[in-house]
């Protein structure tokens, strides 16, 4: 009752984890400071708080607010 195991994804996932240990050194230098995602210590959500943080502030000081979203 036992079944092949296929190792075909064993060279794949050896592969990504020495592209990852080379890659990670530059990271840093190649993602900008302002970038919240990708990086060790850094929040992908952040951003999303800091905005809902926002919306927040505007409906409680009850101003008229226009939020302009870009995503690229």
């Amino acid at each position: 009752d036992f079944r092949p195991i296929s190792l075909v994804g064993c060279m794949y996932k050896i592969l990504t984890k020495i592209l990852s240990w080379r890659i990670k050194p530059v990271l840093a230098r190649v993602i900008d400071d302002c970038q919240s995602a990708f990086l060790e210590g850094r929040q992908l959500l952040h951003s999303v708080l800091v905005v809902n943080e926002t919306l927040d502030e505007v409906k409680r000081i009850v101003k008229q607010c226009i939020l302009f979203k870009v995503d690229y």
